[in-house]
């Protein structure tokens, strides 16, 4: 996330008869002199210009509660300076789980409307009836925009709305009136192991800035990770899961050697006999994979790419 993506977010995205706001997480630490702090903004920008997202789920402490802020009326032009501070501090916040600022959003709605609309968003339907998830948040924006074939999901009265996400880029969320798409049981699935996806994320950026002998499946793209890293990071988890393994060590263990040496690394006949004796609770997976050195993942890798080419 760079000054120039928002901008250009706010250039193409933003029609001149919308509202321009960006939504801040106070549960995300911000210093009291930062120009972004909500009280500095409100000094700046006056106070309608902030409006709070009541979550239910923080109804006896509202100062927590997210706010959107306008940057920009119809028919005036936001500062630029606040623009390039919240890209600046998105940018800042890629490794952190909680993201002060949470997107750049376009919209005609009474900023109230809109507000409401927003936490609508996270009660989604579980087996026992409803569940709130703060789904404004960057990296669970992110898991929710995924469970759709594409980002025009149920974002009206939204036009557009720019989120940080976990690939250190920006994906557009498109509002149409038109698609009014239900949320089905698996969105709130999803939510359930967004604290697993960002500490198999975390790991994933810590792992890349490390100088690892032998990680041919690494990423070595322009972006601090993959696009669609946190769907990636999901499918994963889950397919570890599949495997038999329950504990998070163990899923996140897995995952991450998939992700820096091959993807099929499962299906190894060494690998698979260490999976199970960790399913088995025989020992924790890193430790019964910690004999292998570069050569032996390299032996493993190789027998991988043999067979695949044989298939």
């Amino acid at each position: 996330m760079t000054p120039a993506s928002v901008q250009a977010f706010v250039a193409e995205q933003h029609a001149p008869d919308a509202t321009l706001y960006v939504l801040l997480d106070p549960l995300a630490d911000c210093a009291a002199d930062d120009p972004l702090h909500i009280e500095a903004l409100r000094q700046t920008l006056g106070n309608d210009a902030v409006m709070p997202l009541n979550r239910p789920d923080l109804i006896h402490t509202p100062s927590a509660c997210p706010v959107l802020v306008a940057l920009a009326t119809p028919g005036t032009s936001p500062s630029q300076e606040l623009l390039t501070l919240s890209a600046l501090r998105a940018h800042e916040d890629l490794d952190r789980y909680k993201r002060y600022v949470c997107g750049w959003l376009s919209s005609n709605a009474p900023s109230r409307d809109l507000s409401a609309h927003i936490v609508s968003l996270g009660q989604l339907p579980v087996e026992q009836g409803q569940a709130f998830f703060p789904v404004h948040e960057p990296l669970r924006l992110e898991l929710l925009a995924g469970t759709f074939r594409s980002n025009e999901g149920p974002w009206w009265p939204i036009r557009h709305w720019l989120v940080p996400t976990s690939s250190g880029t920006g994906s557009v969320l498109v509002g149409k009136p038109e698609h009014r798409t239900a949320m089905g049981i698996c969105a709130a699935a999803v939510q359930l192991d967004a604290l697993m996806v960002s500490s198999l994320l975390n790991s994933w950026r810590r792992a890349l800035r490390l100088p690892l002998a032998y990680a041919p499946a690494r990423w070595s793209g322009p972006t601090a990770l993959p696009p669609q890293a946190a769907a990636q990071a999901y499918i994963q988890i889950q397919q570890a899961r599949q495997l038999g393994l329950s504990h998070q060590d163990d899923i996140l263990t897995l995952a991450l050697h998939r992700l820096m040496l091959h993807p099929h690394l499962h299906q190894h006949t060494g690998v698979r006999a260490l999976i199970e004796q960790a399913v088995q609770g025989q020992a924790p997976l890193s430790q019964l994979l910690a004999p292998y050195n570069d050569n032996a993942w390299q032996r493993a890798v190789s027998d991988l790419t043999h067979a695949g080419a044989l298939q």
